[in-house]
């Protein structure tokens, strides 16, 4: 939370720098579906152990001009286990977002790309009466999205790009599709 904290008082400095400017600001919610990708959601058979989960993600921009923007963004995956036993994969990224707008209309389509740190965290998993601990591993992340806002509303299609994650006893790759709805809400200064 702190990360947020921080990304709106900066931003609210950064506004308040160039005054005599008109400055906006937005802020964002997206939720959605998630199918995740990658070999980290299979077992040692080859069988995939998830199948779906839910996508979501926080962003605070600055806009250059109608156009071009860029912040931070806080995005997370929660993918579930689909192996009889309950369980959640979480899948994050911490990090940077670029924002490109097509039309300066109500209506336009835009593309983003977010970059930084990625965290990968794997389910608690019982065998046998005995229980292995989930783990927590990291790497770079990258997050490409296309969609259409429609006034404030969004309507997306991103692609969380499989990296690989070590584990103490294994590594692999993990990434998501997503498609998502949200709203952008802008604030001039």
């Amino acid at each position: 939370m702190n990360l947020i904290k921080l990304t709106f008082v900066s931003l609210f400095v950064l506004a308040s720098l160039q005054q005599g400017f008109t400055q906006k600001i937005s802020v964002a919610g997206q939720f959605g579906y998630a199918a995740p990708t990658g070999n980290l959601f299979e077992d040692a058979e080859g069988e995939s152990t998830t199948s779906f989960g839910i996508f979501y993600n926080l962003d605070a921009l600055y806009h250059f001009d109608s156009k071009m923007a860029a912040g931070l963004t806080l995005e997370g995956n929660v993918l579930f286990t689909s192996d009889g036993d309950l369980g959640v994969y979480g899948l994050s990224l911490y990090g940077v977002k670029g924002y490109y707008r097509f039309f300066e209309s109500a209506v336009s389509p835009y593309a983003t790309l977010s970059l930084g740190l990625s965290q990968f965290s794997t389910p608690d998993v019982t065998v046998g009466g005995s229980t292995i601990d989930g783990e927590n591993a990291y790497s770079f992340g990258i997050r490409p999205e296309i969609g259409v806002e429609l006034g404030g509303f969004i309507i997306a299609a991103s692609y969380f790009v499989p990296m690989e994650y070590e584990f103490d006893n294994f590594k692999g790759k993990g990434g998501a599709l997503q498609f998502s709805i949200g709203y952008r809400h802008f604030l001039e200064f």
